[in-house]
């Protein structure tokens, strides 16, 4: 009996050894564990719950304002509030992303964009999911926000346009970012920010590192379901730089308005300052229309309407500049002493050459011309005549000092250069050399050259100011004193007179559209440039009238001009495609421009 007790209480015995050893090594793992999670892996784990804890985020900037030349608001911000969604933040956030469309339903094209969008950015970079939320859907997003973890309103930015659609040309737009953007620039924080957007024509792009700003950061006391709790610290954004334009809005929509459907363009310089007042190219559109993602059928209607409204036509359409350029043919002569002033040529309406005959565009001629009547009555046979006894590089020569063949730079990026054609340009591009064939034509501004209006408004403000002007949109860069052109002032003024007939003089191609404004008159200078070959049966038969021709084959119609007369202060000019003539249509069209010009730099009372 003894011995069974004794045997009992061994047993006992062992087993609370071996319970006791086994709590022993439980509590050395747990107290081994303790010390390595807290003391050895602390730093590393305490990082991690302060990433639970905390949220950092960039804070969108503010972007610049731009202003017209007299305070005017041209481009502003608009604050909004915008639906985004962090990844990280969802345990299924396909499910997230499902219980948010069945709140609030999106276009195919959002959703695809979404899906690419949380799949390949980083699962902490915010997502916009929609911009400009309504009220009611703020209401119903925020009823549903136990189903939408991961998803958050916050406050965001549009850019709106207020100043009308005249002013489209230059401002440009600025639109959502494309995987293009962000591949690009990947240093750049604000591609982070969801509903960023980015400037892609006009001063909205050329300006960009301007207008952007600097992003701000806010760091914030987050809950498990990713919900802020508080501001824990907060470095303000700092906003882009605003910008004063030298552009008149007033003059902007008038000459819009003006222009109305045309496809055309008109520039207004100051040639004093270089400032351009007007900078407008037809027909505009809506610019607001881009700061939401713009809907298919907008897009389309721009796209497919053949007067190209996307087209910034005064900075890059690309023209023969017609008889405009015979007023830096003429200067050359003149420099070169190829033209006599008063020395008449006889214009009986054609010039041969070799087996080729070159047609005046009056057919049976205008009869003996001085200069300044060649001028007033642009007769082809008079500068085919000089052109046969000057150099193609003194013409060209003259062209770049008055700023053709390269571009102006007046501030927006885009701008075509032009092509003023050399006798080394053509046997490389043509392989074969320059023929007196290609001086005719280039003495009447057609073959192979082509301008942009830009340059040939920059030719007029240095005809009319006789000074090496430098057209700009910034106000800041202007106002510098010009230095003079390196040309004979007898010449230039020689040519201002011939422009002075052709509006002032009767027969002077553009007597109709003479105006006296104020004792204020114009001077200018027509062109018409065809966009088709004529016949020389047709010529005989008699030329189609522009009206009944369709108007893809009417002629292109230019009328450049400066007003004062006695002083210039303003050269302008007004490009209409297939307007018909130059006379006809944009003369007209540049006599109630610049009488608006006059109008609107009187004093208000």
């Amino acid at each position: 009996m003894m011995n069974w007790g004794h045997e009992k209480g061994q047993v006992l015995l062992h087993r609370m050894i071996g319970l006791g050893f086994f709590f022993f090594v439980l509590i050395l793992i747990l107290v081994g564990r303790l010390f390595y999670l807290q003391i050895l892996q602390g730093e590393k784990y305490l990082l991690l719950a302060e990433k639970n804890r905390l949220s950092t985020r960039l804070t969108m900037p503010s972007r610049g304002y731009i202003y017209d030349r007299n305070g005017i608001i041209l481009v502003e911000n608009a604050k909004t509030f915008q639906a985004i969604f962090i990844r990280e933040q969802a345990d299924d956030y396909k499910k997230t992303l499902s219980n948010f469309l069945r709140l609030i339903p999106l276009d195919e094209d959002e959703v695809s964009r979404i899906e690419t969008e949380l799949k390949f950015k980083r699962a902490f970079i915010p997502v916009r999911l929609k911009d400009n939320l309504t009220p009611d859907e703020m209401i119903t997003l925020q009823l549903n926000m136990p189903d939408l973890p991961g998803i958050q309103i916050e406050e965001g930015m549009i850019r709106l346009y207020p100043a009308g659609k005249g002013n489209t040309s230059v401002l440009g737009y600025v639109s959502l970012l494309t995987d293009k953007d962000v591949a690009g620039d990947k240093s750049n924080p604000l591609l982070d920010l969801p509903g960023y957007r980015i400037g892609r024509i006009g001063i909205e792009k050329s300006m960009e590192d301007t207008l952007k700003g600097t992003p701000g950061k806010r760091q914030s006391e987050v809950n498990a379901f990713g919900r802020t709790v508080r501001v824990l610290s907060e470095t303000p954004a700092v906003a882009g730089q605003d910008l004063t334009l030298t552009i008149d809005s007033r003059l902007q929509n008038f000459a819009t308005r003006l222009l109305g459907q045309y496809a055309a363009s008109a520039i207004v310089i100051n040639v004093n300052t270089g400032e351009i007042l007007t900078f407008v190219s037809t027909p505009t559109y809506d610019n607001n229309l881009f700061t939401l993602p713009i809907s298919h059928k907008n897009w389309n209607t721009l796209l497919n309407d053949p007067h190209r409204p996307l087209q910034n036509k005064a900075l890059t359409g690309l023209y023969s500049p017609g008889s405009i350029f015979k007023l830096v043919v003429g200067l050359a002569g003149l420099e070169s002493g190829v033209i006599q002033p008063n020395k008449k040529i006889n214009c009986t309406g054609k010039t041969k050459l070799g087996n080729q005959l070159f047609h005046c565009w009056k057919h049976y001629g205008h009869g003996p011309l001085t200069f300044e009547e060649a001028i007033m009555h642009s007769c082809d046979v008079y500068f085919y005549e000089v052109a046969q006894k000057i150099k193609p590089e003194k013409i060209i020569e003259t062209a770049r000092k008055l700023g053709f063949g390269a571009p102006v730079g007046i501030g927006i990026s885009g701008e075509q250069e032009g092509l003023l054609p050399t006798p080394e340009w053509k046997k490389a591009k043509h392989k074969e050399g320059w023929r007196m064939g290609d001086n005719l034509n280039l003495s009447i501004g057609q073959g192979y050259l082509m301008a942009t209006p830009i340059q040939i408004a920059t030719a007029v403000a240095r005809i009319a100011s006789g000074k090496n002007v430098h057209p700009t949109l910034f106000k800041d860069k202007a106002g510098k004193t010009p230095e003079p052109l390196p040309f004979h002032p007898a010449y230039l003024k020689l040519l201002r007179d011939g422009m002075y007939d052709v509006v002032n003089k009767q027969g002077g191609t553009a007597f109709t559209s003479r105006f006296n404004y104020n004792g204020n008159r114009m001077a200018g200078k027509t062109a018409t440039t065809q966009v088709r070959r004529i016949s020389l049966q047709e010529r005989e038969k008699g030329v189609i009238a522009q009206e009944d021709l369709p108007e893809k084959y009417r002629d292109h119609a230019i009328f450049a001009a400066f007003t004062p007369t006695d002083k210039p202060r303003y050269a302008a000019v007004v490009f209409v495609e297939h307007g018909g003539g130059g006379s006809k249509t944009a003369a007209p069209l540049m006599r109630d421009l610049l009488q608006k010009v006059l109008e609107l730099e009187e004093p208000k009372p």
